[in-house]
């Protein structure tokens, strides 16, 4: 048989025998602890068991943890850009707008020469 570690579980048996706790108040009725011995070889992995149940969820943590930067730092360049398309586009409105009052005014001008009026002639 294994070796026995020196920590030993102590825990209180649950009250199955709802009746007898019921007849007695909790002060008269006796404190029943139980230990188990529980071996070494067991408690050895039990133990590594822990340690690596605790590092597994560090490193998950650790990886959600970069994810959130990643994607904070993504809504950063996704509202970057859409401010930019924001600016091109009321560049583009005031640039196709000057480009109407040009085509109006040469379609003025080609209007009026073809009635025979020269600006210029007066």
């Amino acid at each position: 048989m294994g070796i026995m570690h020196s920590t030993r579980l102590v825990t209180k048996p649950k009250n199955i025998w709802k009746d007898n706790s019921e007849e007695k108040p909790p002060s008269e009725l006796p404190a029943q602890t139980t230990e188990d011995n529980v071996p070494g070889v067991l408690y050895d992995l039990l133990k590594k068991e822990v340690v690596g149940l605790r590092k597994s969820s560090h490193d998950k943590d650790q990886s959600l943890k970069d994810k959130d930067e990643a994607i904070e730092m993504l809504a950063k360049k996704v509202e970057t850009l859409t401010n930019a398309m924001e600016v091109e586009a009321k560049k583009m409105i005031r640039e196709v707008a000057a480009i109407e009052k040009e085509v109006t005014a040469v379609h003025v001008n080609k209007t009026l020469n073809n009635r025979g009026y020269c600006s210029a002639c007066e």
